[in-house]
């Protein structure tokens, strides 16, 4: 076996966790894997794997040439697959998962004509709150915005800018005024994100001067999503804190308006997530270039802030 081939057969046996179930999912012989692996090991001078009864774990040496393996052969495939690509269409299925507040950001009609542009590719959209293991659960994608640790298998790709928003409805200010500094918000109710993975209130987070500024919000109601923050201020129940993403809309047809626009704070980007041991396919990389100009790179504050500058608001 070449030494190509056995790097791709050392890849899956680390990634599966064993031999018998890398062979499976080579269609190949428990004893070809086991060959493969001891051929590329005498060939290397090294021990890659400590094999014992129970489970497969890496060496210091195999650890590190299991990254090189996976960015060589991922280097190989995507320059065959940019040379397939460029004579046909991504094919195959897409499976994205992105959060339910996307909904809000006619992510559908856009994804329509995605679609449009790309027929003989199928696409399931897995819309959930919930954090997606990409790798276990099938998903190629995830639209996310969260920060990926540098240790994470996952890698991020920077579709578009956001900013944190704070805002309430016309109605609510006239009744409760609107609030001039950030300590006036104990004295108003505000509406509290409770993240659905941790079960934990999400802090306000706001620019003081170049610092980063957070505070706990106190309120009567509490939501586990951020566009439900959006529909709940919009009724008048109080102040939500939620990216301009969402918010866009409403503060542009008037149903919202910005406070504290002076200390608006930079949120977690929305990134495109895909597992870090494979290579970015036709499919994603067409996904990822279509949403990259669908949205505004900058987010949606620019567009926000001009609108209250128009209006004689002063915006930071």
């Amino acid at each position: 076996m070449d030494q190509l081939s056995c790097m791709r057969v050392f890849v899956r046996v680390v990634e599966q966790g064993a031999f018998s179930r890398a062979a499976d999912d080579l269609a190949m012989s428990r004893t070809s894997v086991t060959t493969a692996l001891s051929q590329l090991e005498k060939k290397l001078g090294v021990r890659l794997l400590n094999r014992t009864t129970r489970r497969l774990s890496l060496t210091e040496e195999g650890s590190s040439y299991y990254k090189d393996c996976v960015r060589i052969l991922g280097e190989i495939a995507e320059a065959e697959d940019s040379l397939t690509s460029a004579k046909s269409s991504p094919r195959g299925c897409l499976r994205v998962s992105i959060p339910q507040s996307f909904e809000a950001l006619s992510f559908f009609p856009l994804l329509h004509e995605f679609i449009k542009q790309h027929p003989v590719l199928r696409v399931e959209v897995i819309v959930t709150d919930r954090a997606v293991n990409l790798v276990e659960e099938g998903m190629d994608c995830a639209l996310r915005a969260v920060e990926i640790p540098p240790d994470s298998v996952l890698v991020a790709r920077k579709l578009f800018g956001s900013t944190w928003l704070t805002c309430a409805s016309p109605a609510y200010l006239a009744e409760n005024g609107t609030p001039r500094c950030i300590a006036d918000l104990a004295d108003h109710n505000c509406i509290r994100f409770v993240s659905p993975s941790s079960c934990r209130v999400r802090d306000w987070a706001f620019d003081v001067d170049g610092t980063l500024s957070c505070i706990t919000p106190k309120g009567n109601l509490s939501v586990t999503s951020l566009d439900g923050a959006v529909s709940a201020a919009r009724t008048g129940a109080g102040i939500a804190q939620v990216p301009d993403a969402l918010a866009f809309q409403p503060v542009m047809n008037g149903e919202l308006q910005p406070v504290l626009i002076e200390h608006i704070a930079e949120s977690v980007p929305l990134m495109l997530t895909y597992p870090g041991n494979r290579y970015l396919p036709a499919k994603v990389r067409a996904f990822a270039r279509f949403f990259e100009s669908a949205y505004p790179k900058e987010g949606w504050w620019p567009k926000i802030a001009a609108k209250l500058e128009a209006e004689g608001r002063t915006a930071a």
